[in-house]
């Protein structure tokens, strides 16, 4: 019987189940991103720098494309999906699940390893973070 992996993600938390058909789940990582709790500024250290243009005689700011919030994320997810992408070269898994809120799925979908795409069976468009080990259980059940 394959065994399934489900990525449960959040923006402060990753975990990862492992599960053989309809049985139960079994924790293989929680991994927690502290940058994923705290608020922009407290990530920033300071504002953007300023130019002057010589032509114009404007001032400007210089800005990022990426708020050091998502670039966090971005990075956390990196790591999570390096374990994954491990996991998949060592044939510890068939099947990947990933379940996160729609905003987060759509970042996750482009941080995917191209090795780890072809494993994805399922996504969920669910904030499921919150949920304990048998909550999430049911709510894979009724979501199949």
């Amino acid at each position: 019987m394959q065994e399934e992996w489900i990525l449960v993600a959040s923006r402060d938390e990753a975990r990862i189940y492992a599960r053989r058909g309809k049985g139960p789940l079994r924790l293989v990582c929680d991994m927690g991103n502290p940058a994923g709790v705290l608020r922009t500024q407290d990530l920033e250290s300071d504002t953007p720098g300023r130019a002057t243009d010589n032509r114009m005689r404007a001032r400007h700011a210089y800005s990022t494309q990426e708020s050091a919030k998502d670039h966090s994320l971005r990075t956390f997810y990196r790591e999570v999906f390096e374990r994954i992408e491990r996991a998949a070269f060592d044939q510890e898994y068939e099947t990947l699940t990933v379940i996160a809120e729609p905003r987060l799925l759509g970042i996750l979908r482009a941080l995917l390893p191209d090795n780890v795409r072809p494993t994805v069976h399922r996504e969920i468009k669910k904030d499921l973070a919150y949920a304990d080990d048998k909550m999430l259980l049911d709510r894979l059940t009724h979501l199949q």
